[in-house]
């Protein structure tokens, strides 16, 4: 039989005969839609360390190798859970989530992760991680070995649903849109009775997440099933925690203090999940006992004031300093209720009790908040557990003579957006490219080009001409319509590439995550030369610069090769890596996220250890400019050039590296998005949504204002002829602002 797993937004496929035929037992389904008893084994975080080209893969599981071996072992006996002796059905598949390699899948490191289970005789499904992710995604090998980095199958009777919180080539997770989206598509089909299973890699308590409200999205759209349990990695630790109503449990680790693997087994209709360590000396530890069938849950239902005229479709709008909260809560009554603006905890009221039934109401002051969307949290204490729910609005406050547009899409974009006239061409977590149109009232949609891989970077626009890094599917060529010029493929689906291409007038050049540079001819799309000098990956965009191409890769070097034939000029190491500090030459302080840029006779680069530093044109050291940067790229005259800080905002320097002005008071974030000058004002957006917009020339703040809910902006900004400011986040949003008078 087969394994239906779902997989896309766009679409739906069918894989896993394989599995099927080679372990019929493990793979069978009740008939009658019944639970049956059945058990399988959690584990996480493996850290296999990486096996670049030429690397020998002897070594890579020294951390979890003992682990796996004897977990591998064990998974074809029933298990036995602690003092009781109850013991459960053999297990019929085994589940990592994430964080299966240390630095992602370059070259052979998935196969040195596919030895380990080689002695295993039941499946394996896997779940990405925030390390799978960050250096070379674990995307394509997701794609290979599952369909999609989201996928689902049925089994004895529940639902087992796989999410990916680690975000493509960024350390700081992600529940965007396109989790959203394709989770809601997933579900619809799944009776409401039927226990469902949801795996992911990050803690939903954890901080690194944008503010709660990405979380309360997701637990929001679960709300309607009987999610009985969340399995999650990430900490290395072996714990149950509560998120509203949802149980979830920490999958420990395969080395270290907590090596073992978690046993998940539902018998007679009660779900326990226990933790079993390697060390014999340990108890098993058991994390949570309950119940499979669906517990009543209370209901949230909020009612604010819906005014007309928002910049934001559909939603409420707030124009006063104080805004009104009432909420309506039904099957069960709360201890309390507590509302607050934007996850300020420190700001949250007590609602107090109406005098209509399970109705609550208060006010909270807004006067203070940027004009844009920001998100309302309404928490209620129902004793066993907490009803968190959260909902966005629209605050216009005083006259700024500010309007905006909102367009929503399936998917995220961690690209800028490309710019012509009033139309906003966009490329998303999803693979497509869209054009969307805001000369109307409401913004028009349509699709240029669906690649079904990620687009991480924006597109090379060249004339009337893109050029699109498409992941495994390599460089996509289209005309002003989306009419197909030509596809380059690389050379073996390792060869991703993720940056924006370089364009000349007769090549396109773009980085590969194997290390590789290529360079394909501009009107045939044929390969002209494909040459590897970086030892591990090359995620940005490639500068071109008289006849040479500069660039930083994660191996912790920075490069400089010829770009007629590709051949080597110079490697020097990276800002961090001339510091004194042995730490702080590892790859995770490399300067590969963010492109460096030429001004005047010098390179200046950035680092991920957020130092800028520079360099003379012939690779010769200068020095440390400044801590605490991000990004940079160059002013409109291109004479000197602007940075984005962390808790330093952003700033401007000279073509010497000379500071010029800062502006310490707007907050940025880490995210290598740099700022965009047009017209004497600099424009930049923050990590959690805050568009700013500074005088260019003393970074005097003009205006400001908040285009998402606190939900994470990847992608830098654009601007058009007119002046209108563009933003894409990872909600889905594309966000086009402007003075009424543009």
């Amino acid at each position: 039989m087969q394994v239906r797993y779902r997989s896309g937004i766009f679409r739906s496929i069918l894989i896993g005969v394989a599995l099927a035929s080679a372990f019929p037992h493990a793979w069978t389904a009740a008939a009658d839609g019944r639970v049956q008893d059945f058990c399988f084994l959690h584990i996480s975080d493996l850290h296999v360390s990486p096996v670049p080209l030429g690397a020998s893969k002897e070594g890579a599981a020294r951390l979890s190798g003992a682990g796996i071996a004897w977990m591998c072992d064990e998974a074809s006996k029933p298990q036995v859970l602690g003092q009781s002796g109850m013991q459960t059905p053999p297990p019929a598949f085994v589940v990592a989530t994430g964080d299966i390699t240390e630095y992602g899948v370059i070259n052979e490191t998935w196969a040195a992760v596919e030895d380990l289970f080689k002695p295993l005789t039941i499946p394996w499904c896997v779940t990405p991680g925030n390390h799978d992710n960050t250096w070379t995604a674990i995307q394509r090998v997701m794609r290979q070995k599952h369909g999609s980095d989201h996928y689902s199958f049925d089994r004895f009777g529940c639902h087992f649903a796989f999410i990916d919180t680690a975000t493509p080539q960024e350390p700081l997770p992600s529940i965007e849109q396109r989790t959203l989206t394709w989770l809601a598509d997933d579900l619809k089909n799944v009776p409401k009775t039927t226990p469902v299973f949801i795996f992911c890699h990050h803690p939903l308590s954890s901080s690194e997440f944008a503010k709660p409200y990405e979380q309360l999205r997701l637990i929001e759209l679960l709300e309607d099933w009987n999610v009985v349990l969340l399995l999650m990695g990430h900490g290395h630790g072996a714990r149950h925690e509560k998120w509203g109503a949802i149980d979830s449990v920490m999958g420990g680790s395969t080395y270290g203090p907590n090596t073992g693997y978690g046993i998940i087994s539902v018998m007679n209709g009660v779900l326990r999940s226990t933790y079993r360590f390697h060390d014999s000396s340990k108890p098993i530890a058991l994390l949570i006992e309950k119940p499979i069938a669906p517990p009543a849950k209370a209901q949230l239902e909020f009612q604010l004031p819906a005014v007309k005229g928002s910049g934001r479709n559909g939603l409420p709008t707030i124009r006063t300093p104080g805004m009104a909260v009432r909420v309506r809560i039904s099957g069960g009554q709360p201890k309390s209720v507590t509302a607050s603006v934007n996850g300020d905890d420190k700001g949250a009221v007590t609602l107090k009790s109406g005098n209509a039934a399970g109705t609550f109401s208060g006010s909270l002051p807004v006067g203070s908040l940027p004009p844009g969307v920001h998100f309302l949290r309404v928490t209620a204490d129902m004793g066993q557990y907490q009803l968190d729910r959260a909902c966005e609005f629209a605050y216009e406050g005083k006259k700024t003579g500010l309007q905006s547009r909102v367009a929503r899409m399936a998917a995220g974009a961690k690209a800028a957006p490309v710019t012509t006239d009033q139309d906003a061409i966009v490329c998303t977590t999803a693979g497509e490219v869209v054009k969307i149109s805001f000369k109307q009232p409401k913004p028009a949609i349509t699709s240029l080009l669906s690649t079904g891989v990620e687009i991480l970077h924006s597109p090379a626009q060249a004339g009337d001409d893109l050029y699109i890094s498409a992941a495994e599917k390599g460089v996509h060529a289209i005309g002003p319509n989306g009419s197909p010029l030509w596809q380059w493929k690389p050379p073996t689906a390792a060869n991703v590439v993720y940056g924006t291409p370089a364009v000349d007038k007769s090549r396109v050049y773009v980085g590969d995550l194997e290390g590789f540079v290529h360079a394909i001819d501009r009107r045939s799309g044929k390969n002209i030369w494909s040459m590897r000098h970086a030892a591990f990956s090359i995620e940005q965009s490639l500068l071109l610069h008289d006849g040479r191409l500069y660039f930083g890769a994660w191996d912790g070097l920075v490069y400089c090769i010829d770009a007629n034939e590709g051949n080597l000029i110079w490697k020097v190491p990276g800002p961090a890596g001339h510091r004194s500090e042995p730490a702080l030459k590892s790859r995770y302080y490399a300067p590969a996220d963010c492109s460096p840029i030429v001004v005047g006779d010098r390179l200046f680069v950035c680092d991920r250890s957020y130092r800028l530093g520079s360099y003379s044109l012939d690779g010769q050291y200068q020095g440390e400019i400044s801590e605490g940067i991000a990004a940079i790229v160059l002013t409109a005259d291109k004479k000197g050039f602007y940075a984005r800080g962390l808790s330093k905002g952003v700033s401007r320097y000279d073509v010497s590296g000379k500071l010029i002005w800062r502006n310490d008071e707007v907050p940025m974030g880490r995210f290598p998005a740099p700022p965009v000058e047009a017209d004497g004002r600099v424009h930049a957006c923050s990590n959690r949504g805050l568009l700013v917009v500074l005088n260019a020339g003393n970074g005097e703040l003009l205006w400001q204002y908040q285009v998402t809910p606190q939900l994470h902006v990847m992608a830098g900004v654009a601007l058009d002829k007119s002046g209108h400011v563009y933003v894409a986040g990872m909600d889905g949003s594309v966000t086009r602002v402007g003075m009424e008078n543009k």
